[in-house]
């Protein structure tokens, strides 16, 4: 559940801002559309490469974390500054675009870590799974959302989303990168005072 739960958090969002990017730069007023949507195409570039160099130096639980409560600050403070001057506006925007493409990185690493071997292939299949209800609910919602109630609710939405995907991780997640186990070779500790041994991760093939 985690696994599937933090991929559709993620997926929400990141499907429907970037289907109707057009719609959103409409509401939010922005005049030169074009050149809004090619920053944030080339900040999804940058944050993938930023989401691969920093997910490799830090823990997997504290990056899922931080990523989501960054991503939703950001989209709930545009929600909430309605008169915020359009560069404070494009900035908190691009800020966001960077961090939820960073974090998509983890969508292809951690669900494969959360499993043993034997048994990986049907858990990574069932978190796509889960996250694809994500995206097919971002993608028909979102339009609706934004012609009756514009794009502040959907800022407070996907951040609300977002911030839920944090909950999630902060409450369950465990940690699966071998750099940041290793302390404690024998059992794991889970938030939730549960224990894992170690074996779950001892042949997973990405640290």
């Amino acid at each position: 559940m985690v696994g599937g739960l933090f991929y559709a958090c993620q997926t929400f969002p990141f499907f429907g801002i970037s289907i109707f990017l057009p719609i959103l730069m409409e509401n939010m007023n922005v005049t030169t559309p074009l050149v809004t949507q090619l920053l944030y195409y080339a900040l999804m570039i940058a944050g993938v490469l930023v989401g691969i160099v920093l997910s490799n130096r830090l823990p997997r639980r504290y990056f899922l974390i931080g990523t989501f409560l960054a991503s939703a600050a950001f989209l709930l403070v545009l929600s909430i500054w309605h008169q915020a001057p359009l560069a404070l506006t494009l900035i908190l925007f691009s800020l966001f675009s960077l961090t939820i493409s960073a974090a998509l990185v983890m969508d292809y690493a951690y669900p494969n870590e959360l499993f043993d071997a034997s048994i990986r292939t049907s858990g990574v299949g069932m978190c796509i799974a889960i996250s694809r209800i994500g995206a097919v609910a971002g993608t028909f919602m979102l339009p609706i959302i934004s012609n009756a109630w514009g794009s502040q609710a959907i800022f407070i939405i996907c951040g609300t989303v977002l911030l839920i995907g944090g909950i999630i991780c902060y409450q369950w997640a465990p940690e699966t990168s071998l750099r940041f186990a290793k302390h404690n070779r024998s059992t794991i500790n889970e938030p939730s005072g549960s224990r894992v041994t170690s074996s779950r991760y001892s042949d997973s093939t990405i640290d």
